[in-house]
Formats: structure tokens, sequence, C-alpha cells
């Protein structure tokens, strides 16, 4: 008698939750939806999670047919746009239900509702909390090497590496660079898919600062010094060329081209707003300049921070603003639009400190990116941490012990970076970081 009660109350369970039942006539108690009465949501459990969380949804009149229910979890950005993210639904007895959680961007606090047999239903009591968890794991690398060396992920050794990019085809391109006589002197830029599992080096561009992606998918390379840049095709099998970035002829100037000329340079951003146009800040003369990358011909776009190193970044939310990090930490926009510049965040004072954007402090930052959730995430080199400036305009630590180095995998409260340089972001979200003073390359897997 026990042992049917037991496989009863399974089967019971499994027809609720996992559906185990096909939809032929309904049986263990579950209900069928009924067109004379009205869908109802009572509540649900948790009221906060993140991705694959299990929530659990009381009601009526929900039915138990799977393939006529929806569920939503909605809400707004901060612009103002309604976005539903579908959630999947696991398993419906009619008054209770068993939903998984999707992945949500750019939201936060979200309304739950229900559609059965096109009648839908919203819970306007409370909404879910949608939060998220993000871990740090070791991709590449050895700590304790001194020298590159290519093959798999697994063989692969590095020092120091330092920017970096992620192109459409999730390749990751990262710089890298040393002083001569220390190790085997390997510079250039380092290609690695974790997909295909190679690290190789596809580059020797001396001094090879912070990437960026063409929008041909061409990878642009910013060998330091003077008027050089180099760059990778796909359709070459990644072969470097060298170019110069050219100034404008006589004519060109009449027409209303600046003139301009560069120093040391430290990064390029490509900007999908401006047709495409490849910019990079020159640190030696504080020019803002921009390139074709057909004609490699260049112009001054405008003038700021003389003798500041630059990493620069556009958002891709809002395209035509232009992020530049500078080393003494202090981040500025520059509005391609209005045509300004204006301090966004930092003090330009050396520290480490969280809290609103303009108060807060960074140490030597290397390089930004944009994620998924429209918030600035930042290399904060001498803070040995991952930085986030989020749409409310505040700063917190994301990952990593600001101030502390060491070299720990895990979830926040465990992870340690030891002067982190590089940060990229791939087209599915995920952040890849060059972890430079432990010779990895590391991923933060935000879920």
């Amino acid at each position: 008698m026990k042992i049917v009660k037991v496989i009863s109350f399974v089967c019971f369970a499994a027809a609720i939750f996992w559906a185990c039942e096909d939809n032929s006539p309904d049986t263990f108690g579950r209900k069928s939806y009924d067109s004379s009465k009205p869908v109802r949501i009572n509540g649900f459990e948790p009221d906060s999670g993140g991705l694959a969380t299990k929530v659990f949804i009381s009601g009526s009149n929900f039915g138990s047919d799977l393939s006529r229910i929806r569920v939503w979890f909605t809400a707004y950005t901060d612009e103002g746009t309604q976005v539903n993210v579908r959630a999947s639904v696991v398993g419906s007895s009619g008054d209770h239900m068993y939903v998984i959680t999707p992945r949500l961007s750019h939201l936060r606090e979200c309304t739950i509702s229900v559609v059965s047999h096109g009648d839908s239903t919203s819970f306007a009591d409370k909404q879910f909390l949608y939060h998220t968890t993000t871990t740090v794991t070791t991709i590449t690398g050895r700590k304790g090497t001194d020298i590159f060396s290519g093959g798999t992920l697994a063989e692969a050794t590095f020092h120091f590496p330092q920017q970096m990019c992620v192109d459409d085809e999730n390749n990751i391109f990262v710089g890298h660079y040393t002083t001569i006589g220390d190790n085997n002197g390997t510079q250039g830029m380092i290609l690695i898919n974790v997909e295909k599992d190679i690290v190789q080096q596809v580059s020797n561009a001396m001094n090879p600062y912070q990437p960026t992606v063409g929008v041909d998918g061409t990878i642009w390379v910013v060998p330091g010094a003077g008027y050089a840049v180099q760059f990778l095709d796909p359709l070459l099998q990644w072969q470097p060329k060298n170019a110069l970035i050219l100034r404008p002829t006589l004519e060109q100037q009449i027409h209303g081209m600046r003139d301009f000329t560069i120093g040391w340079k430290y990064g390029l951003a490509t900007s999908v707003f401006d047709n495409g146009f490849v910019y990079t800040h020159s640190s030696a003369t504080g020019d803002l300049i921009k390139y074709d990358p057909a004609t490699r011909v260049g112009q001054k776009v405008a003038e700021h921070g003389m003798g500041w190193q630059s990493r620069l970044c556009f958002d891709p939310y809002r395209p035509h603003i232009l992020y530049l990090l500078y080393h003494v930490g202090v981040i500025y926009t520059y509005d391609l639009i209005e045509e300004r510049f204006e301090r966004f965040a930092g003090t330009g004072v050396f520290g480490y400190r969280d809290g609103p954007r303009l108060e807060a402090q960074f140490n030597l930052p290397r390089q930004i990116i944009v994620d998924t959730d429209g918030a600035l995430i930042i290399a904060d080199t001498n803070n040995h941490c991952i930085r986030r400036i989020g749409q409310d305009g505040m700063v917190s630590t994301l990952i990593g012990k600001g101030q502390q180095p060491g070299y720990q995998d895990g979830n926040p409260a465990d992870a340690l970076f030891q002067t982190p340089e590089g940060i990229a972001i791939g087209k599915d979200g995920t952040i890849y970081v060059s972890d430079s003073g432990n010779n990895v390359i590391r991923k933060l897997a935000v879920e």
C-alpha cells in the first residue's frame, strides 16, 4: 500500500510540474481551462531571483495544456520602452504553475503575466525582482608563466596580456607585449577561439594597444607611436597588414577636414554612428582623431586631455556617445552630435571609492566596455578588480576585492585579480578579462 501511494504521489507531481502526461483528458486532478471564467493570479514565490530561478505561480483557470499557456516577465527600460520576455512553462495543474525565469537584460523589477487560451491577466500586487550573479573562471593561461606559448587552451601560456576585443565570431584578440629582453620578447596580437580550442599569434605589431573590430570584421590594432596602424583581415586568414593614418590634403582641408598630429595613441574604437570611422586619441597633442578605414585618411575631431593615456569605447545603445577612459582615473564622454566633452565619472585622483560616479575613484584603469544592461564595465588595474557604473549613476565593484591582488576563481565574494588590464564583451554578453598580473585570460559569466 505504501509503495502504491508513493508511486501515485510521484506521478501526480510529475503531471503537475513536469507535464509527464500528454494533453489527453485530464488525470491526476489537473483542471482544464474554462472559457466562461477569467484567468487569475493569486501570487507567486519566490519574489526575486536570477536566471533559471524556479517560480511557482498560484491562481485559477490556467488550464493544463502547456501549448496554450504563456507566461511573461514585463518591465520598462530606462528610456520607457516596454520589454516582454517569455518564461519557460514547465507544468500546470490549472491552479498552480511551475515556470523558469528567462535571461533578462535591462530589466530589474518585472510584472508577471499569464496568457491562457488568449485570456490574459497580470499580477499587480507585487513585482518579481530580477538580479544577476557573476562568476569568474579561467579559460586559458597559467599563473607563474613568463613567456608566450600558443597551442590549445590548456597548453597556452602568457606574459602580461593586455587590452582586447571580441569579434562577431567570438574570436578573442589580445594584445601581448613585453619589454625586449624580458622573457622571449614576444609582442603582437594573440587570437583565442574557445570553441575551436586554439591560441595563436597572428601579428607581431610592436606595443599593440587596444584593438577594435571594424564594421566589416577587420581587426584594427594600435602599434603605439605615430601614424602607423595595423589591420588583420579575416578574409586573409588574419594576415597582418601595416598602414598609415593619412593627414588630409590641402584641398581636403579647404573642404572642411581639419589637420592633426599624432604622438602616442593607446586605443581605437569603431563608430557605427559615424559610417564605420575609427576613432583614436593622441596623448601627446590631445587631438581626438577619426579616420576612414577604406582610404586611411584622417581628420581632427576635437582636442582634449593632452598627456593622458586613453582607451576608447562607443556606447552601443547611444552610438553617438564615445567614452574616453584616461589612466589618471577619470572618464569623459564625447557627444558626436553636440560636439562636446563632459566628465562622466572619476575625480582624476588615484584611489578606490565606490558611490556616485562623479565622486568615485579609480587607480590606473586600462579598458572600458558597455555591457548588455547598458552599464559601463571597467578594468580597474591597480585596484585589482572590475568596476561597474550602472545607469543609476552609481559605481560599484562588480567582482574582485578592491586593492587586494590575488588569483582566485569563483563568485564575487571569493574571486581575485592581479592588475587586470583588458576587458571585452562577446555578442552573447560574456565578458572576458586579461588578468595581466596572473598571466591568464578569464571569463565573467553573468547569469
